[in-house]
């Protein structure tokens, strides 16, 4: 009888465990201490550590991805193929009060922003359903954004993903309006440049606002993943103004090879001069082992350069497939194997294939005072596929082929398209 009880808290543990992590995805709230049996476990959802009275707890996890990449024949120039850890990130989330808990994750490996700390928050409960996060966070402004790279489709996020930033400082409300099938965020953040941008701090006064209405009309759960349809509507305002004598608080658009395709001129004095605004949506459907999103997003920057000045609009899409070969329940947070990778049981994990087309396009209004239209490209068009081997849960491999065309940003004609071919092992424990 005992072993049966024993049996069933551990079950509850792996289960809560897998829940949390598979939220990281999207960053939630933070989970509540999980059920362990003992004061101290280690499984998939981490080394937990509960203080005697169960109400206080310390989880750490620890991820780490590794990269052998070759840009094609005709590539654009870069640097050739390599091999090299491309993140390596650990968590500390600690539940310090019922209804308040902290996260502090700092990367070890090569730094990808100004400081290594990427997040540092307070969760607080609010009463209602209603939460609120405060400090360095991800904003509530895009899908593939906001999702975890750890958990992502591809290796590395679309091109529309360079119309939102990546982490600011700020506060951020989140709760249900009327049901839990409507979720609305309001937040007021420092406000981070486009171009997946991380920032610590703001030089100036001025703050951004941002908001998300997301609906869930449709949701059931299928061996612990939620499927169903969602879409949301999502994004920012704010005033960015480029420092005398420092940043210009503009952003730079790379590809998934990491190669600067637009830059505005900050080397001859162009600087943010105003209002900078994004407004987006998304949507999404997971049923069986299908999934797919889709996302838009038409941002517009004031710019100056000297007595000049002019607003900037861009606008970036993506779209994208996933398909499970061995009929795991397809989400948004990656697969997890009805059996691990076990060969001498014959057993060797889940395979997921998928699809995505991406597009950026910057506005005329930026050429050619802003932006040098023989360095800079007008736009970019993005088309891979990849697979997926998950190994278990949080082991997975990822082969993917994608190639990058490109209007204007070349002395003569178009940039030369980039092809990518990238390998990637990930690490999340």
């Amino acid at each position: 009888m005992l072993h049966r009880v024993k049996a069933g808290l551990h079950a509850l543990a792996v289960t809560a465990a897998l829940a949390a992590v598979t939220a990281a995805g999207a960053q939630p709230r933070t989970s509540p201490p999980a059920r362990d049996s003992g004061l101290v476990a280690f499984d998939d959802g981490g080394l937990r550590i509960h203080s005697a009275d169960r109400t206080k707890q310390l989880k750490l996890r620890a991820y780490a991805m590794f990269d052998a990449l070759a840009l094609l024949g005709d590539s654009t120039p870069a640097p050739g193929s390599n091999l090299a850890v491309k993140r390596a990130s650990v968590i500390l989330d600690a539940n310090l009060f019922p209804g308040v808990a902290a996260r502090i994750m700092f990367e070890v490996g090569p730094s990808s922003a100004s400081s290594p700390v990427q997040d540092a928050y307070v969760d607080a409960g609010l009463g209602g359903g209603w939460w609120m996060r405060a400090g360095k966070q991800k904003t509530p402004v895009g899908l593939e954004r906001y999702i975890s790279v750890a958990t992502l489709l591809f290796p590395e996020r679309s091109l529309a993903s360079n119309l939102h930033a990546s982490r600011d400082v700020g506060i951020l409300v989140t709760g249900p309006v009327v049901t839990d099938a409507v979720e609305a965020s309001l937040g007021v953040f420092d406000g981070a440049p486009d171009g997946g941008a991380t920032q610590d701090g703001d030089a100036t006064a001025a703050k951004d606002v941002t908001y998300r209405a997301w609906f869930k009309p449709y949701r059931h759960t299928v061996g612990g993943v939620e499927q169903g349809v969602g879409i949301a509507f999502n994004g920012s305002t704010g005033l960015e103004r480029g420092v005398a004598g420092g940043a210009a608080r503009l952003p730079r658009f790379k590809t998934q090879a990491a190669q600067t395709f637009f830059a505005y001129s900050e080397g001859q004095g162009v600087r943010a001069a105003g209002r900078h605004t994004r407004n987006g949506a998304f949507a999404y459907f997971h049923q069986g082992p299908f999934g797919a999103m889709a996302e838009w997003f038409a941002n517009s920057q004031a710019v100056a350069r000297g007595a000049s000045a002019a607003t900037v609009r861009t606008n970036a899409w993506l779209v994208s497939a996933q398909y499970s070969l061995t009929g795991e329940p397809s989400g948004p947070d990656g697969l997890t194997p009805r059996k691990p990778f076990d060969p001498a049981s014959g057993h060797w994990g889940a395979w997921q294939a998928g699809a995505r087309v991406a597009a950026l396009r910057v506005g005329d209004e930026a050429f050619p005072m802003y932006a040098d239209s023989s360095a800079s490209a007008r736009g970019a068009v993005e088309a891979g596929a990849v697979l997926n081997w998950y190994l278990s849960r949080l082991i997975h491999l990822q082969a993917a082929y994608q190639q990058t065309t490109f209007t204007g940003g070349a002395r003569l004609g178009n940039r030369r398209m980039e092809r990518l071919l990238q390998l990637r092992w990930q690490l999340f424990f």
